[in-house]
């Protein structure tokens, strides 16, 4: 009898006690509105979503948590699609609009953050510095593909408000690029960007059926900058650079995050 007691008393511990892990997967849909400008900030080329389910994707999350305040969490985002192309072929001395057409999209994010909360009587406030990777590739048309990458150090901070079995957060965060380059399929040189930073703010909304099982929605904000880049010289000696950009992209995600 007492086995069956003690054991009683283990499984109800485990029932009860905090999760010191989680997983999340959503479903990602991407609105981009991105532009390159030259020096003197006339329009060269431009890409746009016409919808969100025009570039779709998943995100992953995993985290495990130290302690009730302090957690480690990977994420990888992945999304691809096409957007509207509007702009001219490379080295083509063309202007804006001379090429309009879909091109092909993939973006993959990868990060690694340390995480701190400091709980207050009314809300949570949350923050965290860590490391990322991301590239772009572009395909404008087949023979025209670019493909951007760096690495990132990252630094946010937020909070997330309680009314259960709903809460509600707020996150912004910055994104300092790490060595950002661009290389073309046409173009043996690599392109060295002068940097490429990001600034997101996250409206996150989970709602929690259950101590191991939420639902969640999320709004993204995201607006991307990219700084001219050295000059690289093409297979017919024409001086080459890849030009100031901003991105403002719209990301939608719906998912679920299990604990254990």
């Amino acid at each position: 009898m007492r086995y069956i007691v003690a054991l009683l008393v283990l499984w109800t511990t485990l029932v009860h006690a905090q999760p010191t892990m989680e997983y999340e997967l959503s479903l990602v849909g991407m609105n981009m509105d991105y532009k390159e400008h030259d020096e003197n900030g006339v329009l060269l080329d431009s890409e746009k979503s016409q919808n969100m389910s025009d570039m779709m994707g998943a995100e992953m999350a995993y985290r495990y948590f130290l302690d009730s305040s302090t957690l480690i969490q990977l994420q990888y985002l992945g999304v691809e699609g096409t957007t509207e192309y509007i702009g001219a072929y490379l080295d083509s001395h063309q202007p804006y609009g001379s090429v309009v057409g879909i091109s092909n999209n993939e973006i993959r994010d990868i990060a690694l953050y340390y995480d701190k909360k400091k709980m207050n009587l009314s809300y949570v406030l949350m923050s965290g510095i860590g490391v990322g990777y991301r590239y772009w590739y572009r395909e404008l048309s087949a023979t025209q593909a670019e493909f951007y990458r760096w690495y990132s150090l990252r630094a946010h901070i937020g909070f997330e408000y309680n009314i259960n079995p709903v809460t509600i957060a707020l996150l912004a965060e910055y994104q300092y690029g790490l060595f950002p380059t661009m290389t073309a399929s046409d173009v043996s040189g690599k392109f060295k960007l002068g940097a490429a930073d990001v600034m997101k703010f996250s409206l996150p909304v989970t709602y929690s059926l259950n101590s191991s099982f939420s639902l969640k929605f999320s709004y993204v904000y995201e607006i991307q900058k990219i700084k001219r880049s050295n000059t690289v010289y093409g297979s017919d000696g024409v001086p080459l650079v890849e030009p100031d950009s901003r991105a403002n992209n719209q990301y939608l995600k719906i998912g679920f995050v299990f604990k254990y």
